[in-house]
């Protein structure tokens, strides 16, 4: 597990942007519409902290609305 409590708070959304196990599945959980997937994902692989948690979450939403766009 790692540790990102003290990074910025997109920390946590990079992570799932730029790391291709993680992206596949934030795109998974973007098709399903189903944030707590990647609620699960994220606590078994990182500490992260309620605000990088919500970043996430935003970056979730965002990625819903493209998706249903295109």
């Amino acid at each position: 597990m790692t540790d990102i409590t003290h990074y910025a708070d997109q920390e946590l959304s990079l992570m799932f942007l730029n790391d291709e196990f993680l992206y596949k599945e934030l795109m998974r959980a973007v098709i399903r519409e189903d944030f707590a997937m990647l609620i699960d994902i994220a606590n078994e692989f990182f500490i992260f902290n309620d605000d990088q948690l919500e970043d996430l979450k935003e970056t979730f939403k965002e990625e819903v609305i493209e998706s249903n766009i295109n």
